[in-house]
């Protein structure tokens, strides 16, 4: 059975791509840097700030991410909104008895959760500030389950990118991807997604057949 989702942030519980384009773009305008795109914006959600900010300008300057960190992102904060069907969606994984956690490359993703009023229907939530290594690193996850003391076969992982896969099959617990971020359906497959949804609440009938097979 599923004792305990893991979640990736970005792209999975919540649309933070038009909000992470308009904050890098403040970024561009103040170091005269070309604007980005909502499709490099997909296509880096899931690492870093520095790796992000690398792969689009090819270069990370200190100064370019404490300017980010202490004027832009709160800007981003304000505008990241969870995706429709979420609230619902993990308020009736709670009811039926399944813990719930977020394990992000945000530097601390607590603040942009509790902005987006998301981060009170979680358990627990962890990026890097917590001293765990980035994924695919699987401390995250480790940390997580240890914390709850749920076994690798009571845990699922749920994220938009190949990166949250890896994570999963270094953790060695069960994925499952999400195909609405820079991965399509057939290439989460392709990368080894235990199962792959469109979106979340169809988690609720992946976690009553897991039930069911008591």
């Amino acid at each position: 059975m599923v004792r305990l989702l893991i979640f990736d942030h970005d792209m999975t519980i919540v649309d933070s791509s038009y909000a992470i384009l308009d904050a890098v773009n403040l970024v561009a305008k103040d170091i005269g840097k070309p604007r980005i795109t909502r499709t490099q914006v997909l296509e880096y959600a899931a690492v870093t700030l520095n790796d992000f900010i690398t792969g689009i300008w090819g270069e990370c300057r200190g100064e370019w991410i404490e300017f980010y960190r202490e004027k832009v992102a709160p800007i981003e904060y304000d505008r990241i909104r969870p995706f429709p069907e979420v609230p619902q969606t993990l308020t009736k994984l709670r009811e039926m008895g399944v813990l719930l956690a977020v394990a992000s490359n945000r530097h601390d993703p607590r603040v942009a959760m509790d902005k987006s009023q998301t981060s009170k229907y979680f358990d627990a939530i962890v990026g890097p500030i917590d001293g765990l290594a980035h994924k695919p690193a699987p401390a995250m996850l480790e940390h997580l389950m240890g914390r709850f003391g749920a076994a690798r076969e009571e845990t699922l992982y749920v994220g938009d990118a190949d990166v949250d896969l890896e994570t999963a099959r270094a953790a060695g617990v069960r994925s499952v991807g999400v195909a609405r971020g820079n991965f399509t359906r057939a290439q989460l497959e392709a990368l080894g997604a235990w199962r792959v949804v469109d979106a979340l609440d169809e988690l609720l009938l992946i976690v009553e057949e897991e039930v069911g097979k008591r």
